[in-house]
C-alpha cells in the first residue's frame, strides 16, 4: 500500500531497457518513490496518465512520432496538476530551453549519477526546479539576442513554410545566397545546430502571426 506521501511517478521512454533499468532503480531507493506504470511511447503516456494520473511524468526528449517536449504540452492541458522531469542523452542549449518553455521543471542528462535524479524528482515533487547550470546561461544568451530584421521574419515565415533556399529567393525577390546568408545568421544568432532546428525554431516563432 503507498504511503500518502509517495511519489507516484510514470516512466517514459522508446527503450525498453530504460523504462526497465529506471523502474528497478526507482523501486530500489524505496519511499517516497513508486512506479505506477511505464511508457515506450507519448501516445501510449497519454493513455496511462489518463487512466492512472502520476504525480511526476519522468520522460525522455527524443522519441517519435511524438517528442517529450509535445507530451508534456498535450498533457499539461489535460492535467495541468502533473509535474515533469525530462531525462534525456541530450545536452543541447536548444533542447534545455524548448523543455523549460514547455513547463518541464526538471531536466537531467542520462550520464548523471542516480542520486542526481531522485533528488530532481523530490525537488520537483517540493514544488522547486531541478536544472544544470547551464540552463541559466541559455536563457541569458536568448534575452540578449536582437530581434529579427525585416527581411529575416520573411525569410523565417518562408522557412517555416517548408521552402528551399532557391524558392524563398524566388517569392522575396532576391538571390538565393542571400537567403542561404540569412538562414546561417539566424542559425548562429539562436544556437540553431541543424536545418531541422531552424525549421522548429520557424514554426515556433512563426505561428499564428501575419
Amino acid at each position: 500500500m503507498p504511503t500518502p506521501t509517495s511519489i507516484r511517478l510514470l516512466i517514459v521512454d522508446d527503450h525498453p531497457i530504460v523504462r526497465q533499468s529506471l523502474s528497478a532503480l526507482l523501486g530500489a531507493f524505496g519511499a517516497p518513490m513508486q512506479v505506477i506504470a511505464t511508457a515506450g511511447s507519448a501516445e501510449e503516456a497519454l493513455v496511462q496518465a489518463e487512466q492512472n494520473p502520476p504525480d511526476i511524468v519522468l520522460t525522455d526528449l527524443q522519441m517519435k512520432p511524438t517528442s517529450g517536449i509535445q507530451l508534456i504540452q498535450q498533457l499539461s492541458q489535460r492535467q495541468p496538476a502533473i509535474r515533469y522531469v525530462v531525462f534525456t542523452a541530450s545536452t543541447q542549449d536548444e533542447h534545455m530551453l524548448q523543455a523549460f518553455d514547455a513547463g518541464a521543471q526538471g531536466y537531467v542528462l542520462k550520464e548523471s549519477e542516480a542520486g542526481e535524479l531522485v533528488q530532481a524528482i523530490k525537488a520537483v515533487m517540493g514544488g522547486a526546479t531541478h536544472y544544470p547550470a547551464g540552463l541559466k546561461r541559455a536563457l541569458d544568451r536568448r534575452q540578449q539576442q536582437p530581434a529579427l530584421t525585416a527581411r529575416e521574419t520573411e525569410v523565417l515565415a518562408l522557412v517555416a513554410q517548408g521552402l528551399t533556399s532557391k524558392a524563398i529567393a524566388r517569392a522575396l525577390d532576391i538571390d538565393p545566397r542571400t537567403v542561404d546568408a540569412h538562414r546561417a545568421n539566424i542559425r548562429q544568432r539562436f544556437g540553431l545546430d541543424s536545418s531541422a532546428a531552424l525549421l522548429r525554431f520557424a514554426l515556433e516563432n512563426t505561428a499564428g502571426k501575419k
